[in-house]
């Protein structure tokens, strides 16, 4: 135990040296419609890359930086960073593409966290929104009244929310009807197992939930033709996936986007 708690401390340590001197990346992985087959967002993921050329897993790195608090201060700068990059975007003449970003418990706690995400939107001067916030339910579950009371602001100002790894854990379906969400997303989970009984009816009840509350629905995770049949056949509006296209850096993005447009 001693060891392990060494080795997390090591890797915080260097977390909060690489964070310091710019060393962490946004990238993108694009949304696309599945009625249209054009890409209509993106979701902004954190990459943390090392000397040797490979990366550290989110996976890894992030609960350590919301068990330290770390969070707060990166979650400012990957908004600032999305924000930044929609208004990017518009002057290629990609207007309408949102771009969601995750949030974690500790930042929803941190003193001004609304007004942060409001003075990002403004000082961008973009359309409030063309940024979603996403949020997994086990954030709701930890704080409700702390976490619907930040996004009912949010919402007001024009900003959107996606609900994350929806069904993973205990979904409480009052909190939901209480939450200002616009879209709901199939976890992959669910997406891998969609050719067992189980997988699809799970999937199929989610993407149904979703219509009769009037939410959009974004099925994660999606690699096979096969998949994508199963999800169209039960009316989800919208894909992310490695069938699509993988997460990118911001150079990358604006290729693949010029490369869909020709």
């Amino acid at each position: 135990m001693e060891d392990e708690m060494a080795e997390r401390l090591a890797l915080l340590r260097m977390l909060r040296q690489d964070f310091a001197n710019d060393k962490l990346q946004l990238w993108y992985q694009p949304q696309v419609s599945l009625t249209t087959k054009q890409v209509v967002g993106m979701e902004a993921l954190l990459r943390w890359p090392q000397p040797n050329g490979q990366f550290i897993s989110p996976a890894v790195f992030i609960p350590l930086a919301e068990y330290s608090g770390l969070i707060v201060e990166i979650g400012y700068w990957v908004m600032d960073q999305a924000c930044l990059q929609i208004k990017q975007l518009q002057k290629q003449g990609y207007t309408g593409l949102r771009i969601a970003v995750n949030v974690s418990m500790p930042q929803f706690r941190s003193h001004g966290f609304v007004q942060s995400v409001i003075d990002c939107v403004t000082a961008q001067q973009i359309d409030p929104q063309l940024l979603e916030l996403e949020i997994t339910e086990s954030v709701v579950m930890d704080e409700p009244k702390i976490v619907i009371d930040a996004l009912q602001k949010l919402k007001n100002f024009g900003i959107k929310v996606a609900i994350d790894d929806f069904g993973i854990g205990f979904s409480s379906l009052n909190y939901l009807q209480q939450l200002p969400l616009d879209r709901i997303k199939v976890d992959r989970a669910f997406i891998r197992d969609i050719d067992k009984p189980a997988g699809e009816v799970i999937a199929e009840t989610i993407i149904n939930l979703g219509k009769r509350l009037n939410l959009a629905t974004i099925a994660e995770g999606v690699e096979t033709q096969a998949q994508e049949q199963v999800i169209v056949a039960m009316g989800c509006d919208e894909v992310q996936g490695f069938m699509y296209a993988r997460p990118m850096p911001p150079a990358e993005l604006l290729a693949f986007l010029q490369q869909q447009k020709s």
